[in-house]
């Protein structure tokens, strides 16, 4: 008889499909800019820590998943999402108390072990024949990969990124503790996600964050590959990569989570690899019955792996990540603890999840509170209130969402919604083309129970399909009410691909084969879209592809670059900056205040309180500005759109002489493009 682990004949087929995907994007990157190598480094050491953590506490916990009862990628996503939650909370944790450096200590056992156990799996993978399915799924796979890595590795230009997604982790670098600006609201927010960005910034600067955003973007991936082979077992999943590669590369929004640093990819993450410990764990009662395998007939009985008594810990710590990750964590954690329970999950293990994910978010709440006096900042401002905030910037906020305020969608909007997403991508804000597929594919899972019901379906597969209907229910219920952004919905889409991916290799090969045609089809035109959207708004076809120069394509695409470059170069690093209409302080590299264009810009006070320019040059030096950067363009925007630094009363008129008469008193050290550096008199 055999003692061969029941999962290494599958484990192998995994590697070579990993090994296959990770060659191409060698390969690729080796062919189109040899300067890139280095960074593929990034994320290799960023993965390594997150199992390797993730392992760990595996370990110390006596198993958070039963190993030998699942598929290989079970347990490698559920050890990868618990060690991702451990990172960002130790990483928080250090960072709050102001020694972060404590933090690069402690993930030093986790790489370490990390890289202990892929060459512990290396070792004990029995060479096979290659399988076409393996071969397909890797090129297709490394495919995608490449595609995202290329575009994901250039220097970052987005709005956001250079306000406030970078500028968090370069901040808490140089200081070594958390970044509280009353000016910028997101650093009074949970911004876990963000702090995980300065792993990449040590490792390899600008270029190494985003590798790290395209890492987790790379866990999306393995964690749907989790999900379906959830769905497929017992059958075999081994097409189960190239429909996920095909699927994913339909929707032009999903390659913009892995190539912008976007909060969403994330709060994915956490979420998928929640729906596998959720999935991959029947619960005891079902397990007492027999259990059914998800969408297999009711003939089909395939023996239920016994749920481990600790994924409640797995759950609790992936889900808290999730909810520290962004203030919308909160209706997502609610979705997948409902999703939870439908699926049959006990009530007491649901409760020791909630209390995890409760204590990991609360220190975030209890900073807010502290800083604001409200813990979710500016949520609810109306109800809890909370200072720097203001009725202005509350106007300012419901002024620039997207789609209306929230819950103004009305019956016929939320009827209208699906189509509007396909038809009218551009309403629903930035990387919003989710593409038909997507949409088609979420819309599905609310189908699920009526579909599991008409197929006859019982037991633990009826459960799953009412939980995936209940958790996009009550998620989009939470998105719907605050603002329908495209991307702030991506777990769901992503989970609906999922479910399709799922579907499709269960099909026969005849239909497998044309299903992969069609699918391959709509990834080509996907990606294709992708690439024209992201040249049309960033102008990043040359770079991408290695024929343009990182600082050559960020003079031609940002006026302020070459301003930046000089205070980088010239001004002593304990220089302090006072922004006027510039947001984007990040090539700056300096301590600086560059409130965001919704915030109150404490300029305004300033100039309001002083009677003269003599005296407000005066109190720029009291409050600690040694320097002022102008851009006249970008104040024309903001003033216009936002009304910032925009007077009213009876002294309005004395206000804006004095800020007109501001740059005039001040010493003139460099302009370009418009934009100027100022050095504040010492009076």
């Amino acid at each position: 008889m055999s003692t061969d682990h029941p999962n290494r004949g599958s484990s192998c087929c995994h590697a070579l499909v990993l090994l296959g995907a990770t060659g191409v994007v060698v390969l690729g990157t080796a062919l189109v800019d040899p300067s890139r190598l280095w960074l593929l480094v990034v994320p290799m050491v960023f993965c390594g820590a997150a199992y390797g953590a993730g392992a760990l506490v595996d370990r110390a916990a006596g198993g958070l998943v039963a190993e030998r009862d699942h598929p290989p990628m079970v347990a490698l996503s559920i050890r990868m999402g618990v060690g991702l939650a451990c990172l960002s909370l130790v990483t928080f944790l250090s960072a709050l108390s102001g020694v972060l450096w404590l933090a690069g200590l402690g993930v030093l056992p986790a790489i370490a072990y990390g890289f202990v156990c892929a060459i512990r799996a290396g070792v004990q993978v029995r060479p096979l024949r290659a399988s076409g399915a393996a071969g397909v799924g890797g090129c297709l796979l490394g495919g995608a990969w490449l595609v995202a890595w290329l575009w994901a590795t250039i220097p970052p230009t987005f709005y956001d990124e250079l306000v406030y997604h970078l500028i968090i982790p370069q901040r808490v670098l140089a200081t070594g503790e958390l970044l509280t600006l009353p000016w910028v609201v997101f650093t009074l927010m949970p911004h876990a996600s963000d702090l995980l960005l300065a792993w990449g910034l040590v490792l390899g600067g600008d270029l190494g964050a985003r590798a790290i955003q395209f890492a987790l973007w790379v866990m999306c991936y393995l964690a749907v590959w989790a999900i379906v082979e959830v769905v497929a077992r017992p059958r075999d999943a081994a097409w189960a990569p190239s429909f996920i590669a095909c699927a994913f590369a339909a929707s032009p929004m999903v390659w913009f989570l892995g190539t912008l640093s976007f909060t969403e990819t994330s709060q994915a993450v956490g979420l998928l690899c929640s729906a596998v410990v959720i999935a991959a764990v029947p619960s005891q009662r079902l397990e007492r019955e027999g259990a059914h395998h998800p969408l297999h007939s009711t003939e089909q009985r395939v023996p239920a792996p016994l749920p481990h008594p600790h994924s409640w810990l797995a759950l609790g710590l992936v889900l808290g990540w999730v909810a520290s990750s962004k203030l919308s964590g909160l209706y997502w954690v609610a979705a997948a603890l409902v999703a939870a329970r439908v699926a049959g999950w006990p009530l007491a293990a649901l409760s020791r999840a909630a209390v995890i994910a409760l204590l990991t978010v609360t220190p975030w709440w209890i900073r807010a509170f502290v800083h604001t006096g409200n813990p979710v900042y500016p949520m609810f401002y109306g109800l809890l209130g909370g200072q720097p905030w203001s009725a202005e910037s509350q106007a300012r906020l419901l002024a620039d969402l997207p789609y209306g305020t929230p819950g103004s969608l009305g019956g016929m909007g939320l009827v209208r919604l699906p189509l509007d997403l396909v038809l009218h991508p551009e309403r629903f804000g930035s990387a919003s083309d989710v593409g038909a597929l997507a949409v088609l594919s979420t819309c599905g899972l609310l189908a699920l129970p009526v579909a599991s019901r008409l197929a006859g379906l019982r037991g633990h597969a009826r459960l799953l399909g009412d939980a995936a209907a209940v958790f996009v229910l009550v998620a989009g219920a939470g998105w719907v009410m605050t603002t329908p952004t495209a991307r702030f919905f991506a777990p769901a889409f992503l989970l609906g691909l999922a479910v399709l991916a799922g579907l499709c290799v269960q099909f026969r090969k005849t239909a497998q084969g044309f299903a992969l045609v069609l699918l391959l089809a709509a990834g080509v035109g996907g990606a294709w879209q992708f690439v024209n959207q992201h040249t049309t708004v960033f102008s990043s076809v040359n770079v991408a592809l290695g024929r343009e120069k990182g600082d050559a394509y960020l003079a031609r695409v940002l006026d302020h670059w070459p301003a930046a470059r000089f205070v980088r170069e010239t001004l002593p690093p304990d220089a302090r900056l006072l922004f006027i209409g510039e947001t984007r302080p990040y090539y700056f590299a300096r301590n600086a205040v560059a409130p965001y264009p919704i915030d109150a810009h404490p300029l305004s006070r300033w100039v309001h309180e002083e009677t003269s320019v003599e005296s407000l040059i005066r109190r720029l030096t009291a409050e600690g500005m040694t320097h002022v950067v102008l851009n006249v363009h970008e104040f024309r925007r903001v003033h216009e759109k936002y009304g910032v630094l925009a007077f009213s009363g009876e002294a309005a008129p004395e206000d804006e002489r004095r800020l007109r008469e501001l740059p005039k008193a001040l010493r003139l050290l460099y302009a370009a493009n418009g934009v100027y550096v100022f050095e504040v008199p010492r009076q």
